[in-house]
């Protein structure tokens, strides 16, 4: 199955470069009880570098497309001059005096003069200069970034050699797989599915239906992605085909089952019923 196809896969790839490898940084216990997750080093590197490449891809695609536009816009140009030209020669063949051609419009040449320039056209001159530095081409914007990935990449590796962390791989995943197949690490016991029958079983044949109907998880396991959907897969497998299997996961299932007890607690009676005082436990 997929887990064993993993497993296979991990065996063959170096640690702290596959997809799901990751490291918990402990806390510091001083400024926060809690740790956080981030990626190895080396699959950081990776993905900075694909980052990268899909960069240098696009503005290599930008470049080409601006080049083929201008390449059009020039074609474009000689077609316009050859039709207006051959315009002009058709109709200097049908009149004896050719029409003087329009004066092409332009950049006017300013005449040099022998004025020097004042200190207010120095500083014009000067801001102008400034404004076409100012904008970025595609080669500075790309440098720019490599810099500033490689300072960002330094500062990372500066705080996660002054952190403590936990290097996570095939544990994510395979650990949690326990659960429903204890066989992997020796057990004999069956898994969440197989306990989830058998206690169905051990109740009163006219029960079994609602009980099936109304599975409720809760636990801090009940929160890892996946776990309500693979419960109730496996649960299906084992359910006769006549019941209708609902798998329920409340919003906080750590917090659910100690609800539900509070409430149970303060029914009328309950206390009377279902609990002693400390001389009789005594």
């Amino acid at each position: 199955d997929r887990f064993d196809e993993e497993i296979s896969k991990a065996s063959k790839t170096r640690k702290g470069m596959r997809r799901y490898d990751r490291e918990y940084v402990l806390p510091d216990f001083a400024s926060t009880f809690r740790g956080s997750v981030r990626l190895p080093e080396p699959l950081k590197r990776k993905h900075e570098a694909e980052e990268m490449k899909k960069i240098e891809d696009e503005m290599d695609a930008l470049n080409e497309e601006q080049e083929r536009a201008e390449v059009a816009e020039e074609a474009q140009q000689l077609v316009d001059d050859s039709e207006e030209a051959a315009a002009n020669e058709n109709a200097g063949n049908g009149s004896e005096k050719r029409p003087e051609p329009e004066p092409k419009k332009g950049k006017k040449r300013k005449r040099k003069s022998g004025k020097k320039k004042s200190v207010a056209d120095d500083d014009d001159d000067n801001d102008a200069e400034e404004n076409d530095s100012d904008e970025e081409t595609d080669h500075q914007r790309l440098k720019r970034l490599k810099a500033e990935r490689e300072a960002e990449r330094r500062r990372r590796e500066r705080e996660a050699a002054e952190q403590q962390s936990l290097a996570l791989s095939v544990e994510r995943f395979a650990v949690p797989e326990v659960l429903f197949r204890p066989s992997d690490i020796g057990l004999g016991a069956g898994g969440v599915a197989e306990a989830v029958a058998e206690s169905v079983a051990a109740c009163d044949p006219h029960l079994r239906a609602a009980m099936y109907h109304n599975i409720l998880l809760v636990g801090g396991n009940a929160k890892m992605p996946g776990y309500k959907e693979r419960v109730e897969q496996e649960v299906r497998s084992l359910a006769p085909a006549g019941y209708d299997v609902r798998v329920f996961l409340p919003e906080e299932p750590i917090e659910y089952a100690w609800e539900g007890a509070r409430i149970c607690s303060n029914q009328p009676g309950f206390q009377e019923r279902h609990s002693v005082d400390r001389a009789t436990w005594d």
